[in-house]
């Protein structure tokens, strides 16, 4: 009756909408309607191109600090060599951001946008994510031919911002000429396959996604969803805390990953739409690893629980089957005397 009661109480907090702890995945029905096309106050699109040299990489918004900025840090136009309109429709001021980086408000509402990446170059959208919300991400690729869409298959990357900076330092690096990369040969274009995620950010071209899992490679649709149990601070011996933000990274060029896309020599497009969910019930962070205690205790306690139980049933047993008294050597004797006067043939009476 205890069992069942126990498992009448865990399905009814699994099926009731008011008593879950976490929404129900909503992968395919999130990225339908109910979303508006808003990119001002809640996210920034940058870009990643080949063309757009490391100086002048920002437009600065305080003046005097372009006055006393040295001249080989003015903003850089395009080159008509390496710049084709047909293969980079990207908007200048999507490589060419402010600084510093415009602080975004918490993303609370739905929105969705297209986003044109060029040849060999990197769309990117910028987020101030809520950790009050479940935030699913919903990216399909297309490429144009012949005037008509096509599904093509291309990378998806979510990051912090800490993480975007190692990812930025690493296509600046295939695209500067730098001398370290220089160094290597055609052949060792993929030089991270014999390195573990965790020790990529010692390597100069490493880098890693958020949680080591949030990478989408050969990919023409990706849905995904994150939830967070605080806001995402980055604690730095050196430096304190800092603020991290995610960046939606579309990548359309080969990077150091073994297993990523190539680039498709086009112009790729992804229909982006992201969906935060207000969660219903929020458990606080010391809850995971109460939980995991819990379990280790119970694989700790349950074999001395078994082995307790084992003994005590042996003997109780054991106790029940030896219920007679064993008889000392006194009551013995005087068993014996008795039975030796009963057994004596008493003496006749004389009339």
């Amino acid at each position: 009756m205890n069992s069942l009661l126990v498992v009448l109480v865990v399905l009814t907090a699994l099926f009731s909408p008011s008593a879950s702890v976490m929404p129900a995945a909503q992968a395919a029905s999130a990225c339908e309607g109910g979303s508006a096309p808003v990119w001002n106050e809640t996210a920034q699109r940058t870009a990643l191109v080949p063309f757009s040299s490391w100086d002048g990489d920002y437009m600065y918004e305080d003046a005097s600090y372009e006055d006393d900025k040295p001249a080989s840090e003015e903003i850089a136009e395009p080159s008509e060599s390496d710049w084709d309109p047909a293969l980079h429709p990207e908007e200048r001021y999507t490589y060419n951001p402010t600084w510093p980086l415009p602080v975004l408000e918490p993303l609370t509402t739905g929105q969705f946008t297209t986003v044109q990446v060029g040849n060999d170059s990197v769309g990117v959208l910028r987020f101030n994510l809520s950790h009050l919300h479940r935030t699913t991400f919903c990216v399909s690729l297309y490429e144009s031919v012949d005037g008509e869409l096509q599904s093509v298959d291309g990378d998806v990357y979510l990051m912090t911002s800490s993480q975007y900076d190692s990812y930025q330092e690493v296509y600046r690096m295939m695209h500067g000429g730098w001398w370290f990369w220089d160094s290597f040969g055609e052949d060792d274009d993929n030089i991270l396959s014999d390195v573990p995620p965790e020790w990529r950010s010692f390597n100069p071209l490493g880098w890693e996604t958020y949680r080591d899992v949030h990478q989408y490679e050969r990919r023409s649709e990706v849905t995904f969803s994150i939830a967070m149990d605080g806001p995402e601070v980055y604690d730095s011996l050196f430096g304190g805390s800092q603020w991290q933000d995610f960046y939606l990274i579309i990548d359309a060029w080969d990077n150091t990953n073994d297993d990523d896309a190539p680039a498709i020599d086009g112009v790729m497009v992804a229909d982006i739409t992201v969906v935060p969910t207000e969660r219903t019930a929020l458990l606080p962070p010391w809850t995971v690893p109460l939980a995991l205690f819990a379990a280790l205790a119970a694989v700790v306690l349950a074999p001395v629980m078994l082995n307790k139980r084992y003994m005590n049933a042996g003997l109780d047993q054991h106790v029940a089957s030896s219920s007679k008294a064993v008889p000392y050597l006194e009551q013995t004797s005087k068993t014996d005397s008795e039975q030796a006067a009963v057994n004596t043939p008493s003496e006749p009476k004389r009339s």
